[in-house]
């Protein structure tokens, strides 16, 4: 008898210590750190698909995203509360072992460069950026930038971004979908830890 309490003392110490843990994990994920998969080419040569990144989901609660971020964002959502991002983080789990697609669509993330904060005026124009009329140096980007389905020039509102993917060509971004809301945005990222042999802070 005093075997078997201490068998099931034993089981249930050991389901309190898993779902604590689990609990926490996602907690963190959530709101403090994540680690993404890049499954994108709209941000080479910067990020290239199959990378991994480290995202600070934590800095922009106290301040907001400057011109050059390498942002993570929610396509057709916001980014919603602690406990809407630790279901979005379960149902993206599940989605995993239970291979539902459908799951993985709903939550469609962005990976781009900011390039306009609020009171900035954007135009693209020769294959340029344009940012308050100068002209962008652009080190980073891979193509030429041609203007898109959305009006140009713009002018960035309250709480707006306007966004770019750095493989101009076949970025999917502001040109097409216009200016993302602050709140669809889930946080920085800040660091490449895989491959190995690229591992570094992102700039």
């Amino acid at each position: 008898m005093k075997d078997k309490k201490k068998v099931i003392k034993e089981i249930r110490s050991w389901t309190f210590i898993i779902l604590g843990t689990f609990f926490i994990s996602t907690l963190i994920n959530s709101k403090v750190f994540a680690r993404v998969h890049v499954e994108q080419s709209s941000m080479e040569n910067t990020l290239f698909t199959n990378q991994q990144l480290i995202v600070d989901k934590l800095s922009y609660n106290f301040s907001e995203p400057k011109r050059g971020d390498i942002i993570i964002f929610l396509e057709d959502e916001e980014k919603g509360t602690v406990v809407d991002d630790a279901l979005r983080n379960i149902d993206n789990i599940a989605s995993i072992f239970e291979n539902d697609k459908d799951v993985i669509q709903e939550h469609s993330r962005l990976v781009k460069r900011v390039i306009g904060v609020e009171g900035d005026e954007i135009d693209i124009k020769n294959g340029y950026v344009y940012l308050n009329g100068n002209k962008l140096e652009e080190a980073y980007i891979k193509g030429e930038t041609l203007s898109g389905e959305f009006k140009l020039p713009v002018k960035v509102g309250h709480n707006k971004l306007f966004v770019l993917g750095d493989n101009r060509p076949v970025s999917k971004d502001s040109r097409k979908f216009g200016l993302i809301d602050f709140k669809q945005v889930e946080g920085k990222a800040v660091y490449r830890v895989y491959p190995f042999n690229k591992s570094g802070k992102l700039k």
